[in-house]
């Protein structure tokens, strides 16, 4: 059976409320950097592009959350549903975490019991297991089609991938001091090992003879893809977009590492180049 997608009503494609919150939280950020840092001397400015970074992460959840592609994922196409995922796990975390003030953080990280639970799920090993492990949990069939026909539980998986998200991606973007991340050697080496730690989940959704989830089988068809046709797409953006997101992030590391070396570089009195502190 054929769906057509914009025979929903405006509010199920376009989702009102979430707009406004994110305008909401938007503009409660905004002041918070700007006005009520500089009102109640919270800290030092934040850079412009930092608080464009931020914003962006916001928007990003508006863009899974608030549009029709969060429709075409819960009702009609798991591919769409693995870009949704994408967004919220690929690209709005260090967005978020890079857009984040060190001082914002600072009153929270000064309770002890707090800071060692935070510290020991950021440290790189913890953090890049648990994603990639609930991660592989929730494409379990069983648990897949669980957060298809409960709403209130697929909010939960989305919580629950976001939380773990931000965790993974806190050592290579960390926003405050106080728990520092990697070296930029360090950094390389750990955004590899985390595009590599996707295969398992893209192979088996992408290369499966049988539709995984019966849901989207029985789903009217949208734009003419059938279901096996669209679990194929599903595999390949879980790889490929998350691929070139690791890739962008490893290269912005590789030259921010060498362009920091460079400065560091001072030439010596026999023409020599001799490391600075």
């Amino acid at each position: 059976m054929a769906a057509d997608l914009w025979a929903h009503r405006f509010e199920e494609l376009w989702y009102p409320d979430v707009l406004a919150w994110i305008v909401l939280l938007n503009a409660a950020y905004l002041l918070l950097v700007n006005l009520w840092r500089q009102a109640y001397r919270w800290g030092p400015p934040v850079p412009v592009h930092r608080q464009v970074l931020f914003s962006l992460g916001l928007w990003m959840v508006y863009l899974s959350e608030g549009t029709p592609i969060h429709i075409m994922s819960e009702r009609y196409l798991f591919s769409v549903h693995m870009f949704q995922h994408t967004l919220l796990t690929m690209i709005m975390p260090p967005l978020i975490l890079l857009g984040t003030p060190d001082w914002a953080l600072r009153p929270l990280l000064r309770r002890p019991g707090l800071r060692r639970v935070l510290g020991a799920l950021v440290h790189p090993v913890p953090a890049l297991l648990l994603f990639n492990l609930i991660y592989s949990l929730w494409h379990l069939p069983v648990a897949y089609q669980a957060i298809l026909l409960y709403h209130w539980f697929h909010a939960v998986q989305h919580a629950i991938l976001v939380i773990t998200a931000l965790l993974m991606w806190w050592p290579v973007c960390p926003p405050t001091r106080e728990l520092p991340g990697l070296t930029d050697p360090g950094k390389m080496a750990y955004v590899f090992l985390a595009a590599l730690a996707q295969i398992a989940a893209f192979a088996v959704i992408t290369f499966s003879d049988v539709v995984l989830y019966p849901f989207y089988e029985e789903a009217p068809r949208l734009f003419g893809i059938d279901p096996m046709s669209d679990q194929q797409m599903a595999g390949v953006i879980m790889h490929l977009a998350g691929g070139v997101i690791f890739i962008f992030a490893w290269v912005i590391i590789f030259f921010r590492w060498v362009a920091r070396e460079e400065r560091h570089a001072v030439p010596g009195p026999a023409g020599s180049d001799q490391a600075t502190a």
